[in-house]
């Protein structure tokens, strides 16, 4: 490519603003979306962007902002009401069908005809009982039976395409559903939970965000891996909190979110900048405990009970240290989200005022590492490890264990690390996330 790109790095700065993605990782986008769309145009270029003509390469982008950006929608689409603000934290997500559907597996493995007539009670109250059916396929369509062989469900189909309802029975050779009021339930359904400090666009700057709330995600809103620690926009209707009723939470079952600060007038731009800049934001709208030694004192005194669990159940807050140790490998463990944890330790000068070994170990889940850069800050556009020494803002939430010695000790989960940007330690050899791309320089590597 050749001439004057200023209109590509317009185009570049928008999409990135918009998407919520670093220059590397549109780059990368972009080149997959080429690849998977036009493979014989990506051969001849010998699989480098800038070997690709003017032309092609600008209606390749042309097509790639409207098939893979403008086909999500933006934050103004979707059900609810509109807010601005921030994701500042991933608190985790489940599969709210897990229980039936592992109970469902037990249960048919071991007396299938039993399991059809009498059904599972995979709740607390075991007045509740979910019906199970036997899935089979014939004549072009999927059907359930119930424990009577009646055909209680029958839906068009190809064999070899499993519908969403149908689950696996190990070591077995037919499929059995779960049944509802309305129909077979889904096999799999995934809730994401994250916490955010947001307000509505018209309020936000005029009265600031309102306390940090859970944002609930379900559906196909689940499958949408929002960026943390930028500007974005979306919608959400109210809901009321399941542990604590009392408290409202935000529920979305489609979710475009759309990035940057397109909705802030010109004339508040720059207060909004410095507002968005993620240790102001951090420290500023989140409960903030600034000092490591009272954090245990924190927790004591901030501990909640759920009315309808009757547990206590620690805050959620933000703090900052030094980073210590960082465990990169990580250890399996089926409940944690990505499966793996990895732990961080944090220290700071008043946490060792009395014990100069003192530090506080945080637990940080594979898919915070992995998806949101836990252990990484940004680096000429893209994400690089960084090592001990650097500071980080951590938001978590707090818990306590009692060890062998009868001591009650704290427990740290990690919803949220964030680097300071100008107090960062760089690892000496980059991740290969944040490897640069052959042939790109920033997004070409003529620098065209």
């Amino acid at each position: 490519m050749t001439g004057d790109n200023s209109m590509l790095d317009n185009r570049l700065k928008e999409m990135s603003e918009k998407t919520g993605k670093t220059i590397d990782e549109l780059g990368k986008d972009f080149s997959n979306f080429i690849k998977d769309s036009f493979s014989d145009a990506w051969k001849d270029a010998q699989q480098d962007l800038s070997k690709i003509e003017d032309e092609d390469f600008f209606f390749f982008l042309e097509a790639y902002e409207i098939r893979e950006i403008r086909k999500r929608g933006s934050g103004s689409s979707g059900k609810g009401e509109e807010y601005v603000g921030m994701i500042v934290g991933l608190k985790g997500s489940r599969d709210i069908m897990a229980n039936q559907r592992k109970l469902a597996q037990e249960s048919a493995e071991i007396d299938l005809a039993s399991t059809l007539k009498y059904g599972i009670t995979p709740f607390a109250n075991k007045q509740i009982t979910v019906h199970v059916g036997r899935a089979h396929y014939g004549e072009g369509h999927w059907m359930i039976s119930n424990g009577q062989d009646q055909v209680v469900h029958r839906e068009e189909g190809k064999e070899n395409d499993l519908p969403r309802w149908a689950i696996a029975v190990p070591g077995k050779a037919y499929y059995i559903a779960l049944l509802g009021g309305k129909g077979p339930k889904v096999a799999y359904s995934m809730k994401k939970e994250y916490y955010v400090v947001v307000n509505t666009p018209q309020l936000f700057l005029k009265n600031g965000p309102l306390p940090m709330t859970v944002l609930e995600c379900n559906f196909d809103a689940a499958d949408v891996e929002l960026k943390m620690n930028v500007p974005i926009k979306f919608r959400a209707e109210k809901d009321k909190s399941y542990l604590f009723p009392d408290e409202d939470i935000l529920v979305a079952n489609q979710l475009y979110p759309e990035y940057g600060l397109g909705w802030v007038e010109d004339k508040h731009l720059s207060v909004a900048e410095q507002m968005f800049s993620p240790d102001q934001y951090l420290s500023q709208f989140l409960p903030y405990v600034s000092d490591l030694s009272v954090l245990h004192d924190f927790h004591d005194a901030n501990q909640k009970n759920s009315s309808k669990t009757g547990k206590n159940y620690g805050p959620t807050v933000c703090i900052k240290g030094v980073v210590d140790y960082i465990d990169h490998d990580g250890k399996e463990n089926a409940y944690a989200d990505g499966g793996f944890v990895h732990n961080m330790t944090v220290s700071s000068q008043s946490l060792r005022r009395e014990n100069s070994d003192a530090k506080l170990w945080i637990k940080v889940s594979a898919d915070l590492k992995n998806k949101h850069y836990a252990f990484q800050g940004q680096k000429d556009s893209g994400w690089n490890d960084f090592t001990s020494g650097t500071q980080v803002f951590v938001v978590v939430t707090t818990s306590t264990w009692e060890n062998q010695m009868g001591e009650i000790n704290l427990n740290l989960d990690a919803h949220n690390v964030w680097a300071v940007p100008k107090r960062i330690f760089w690892a000496e050899t980059p991740s290969e996330e944040s490897n640069d791309l052959s042939g790109l320089g920033g997004f070409r590597s003529d620098g065209q």
